[in-house]
């Protein structure tokens, strides 16, 4: 008893441990963040970080997109940069350098293929190119044939819920 007493003591003390532990860099104040982390070549991404604090510029690189400025904007420094058309697929490191000589480092994911030229396969495509013009006859006519049906049944006498 007394053993599972503190084997239930010890795994709580973890427990209270990793809730309470220093949280990784973010929390320090530097770091850098792309959005989005994945985007096609030709497309730009918006970059945001902080060194602490947001009075100075800093740089950001990139084999994706070169270097840029970032610049305070509130409480955090701001940027874009655009990916060019030829960028091969792959995982670049984008590298934060503070004034301080602090560094955060994150990772954007570019990826190269070619837009379709039309919607995806998702079937017969019957109605494709209709605008809704053969579903609203479809419906008009069901209504017709619902009216035409309570007609017929209140001149015979009795109600269409009836049973006869």
């Amino acid at each position: 008893m007394r053993s599972a007493l503190r084997v239930a003591a010890g795994a709580a003390a973890l427990v209270v441990a990793a809730l309470t532990a220093p949280a990784p860099a973010h929390a320090e104040g530097v770091f850098v963040e792309v959005n989005p982390s994945t985007i096609q070549a030709g497309f730009q991404v918006a970059i945001r970080a902080s060194c602490g604090d947001a009075l100075n510029n800093a740089k950001v690189h990139s084999e994706a997109f070169g270097t840029v400025t970032v610049e305070p904007v509130n409480v955090y420094l701001i940027a874009a940069a655009t990916v060019p058309e030829h960028k091969k697929a792959g995982g670049y490191n984008v590298k934060l350098t503070c004034p301080s000589r602090q560094t955060a480092t994150t990772t954007l994911w570019v990826v190269n293929h070619d837009s379709p030229q039309h919607g995806p396969n998702t079937g017969g495509g019957g109605l494709a190119g209709d605008n809704g013009a053969t579903l609203i006859g479809a419906g008009a006519t069901a209504m017709g044939l619902g009216l035409g049906v309570l007609l017929l049944s209140r001149r015979r006498g009795r109600s269409p819920l009836t049973p006869a």
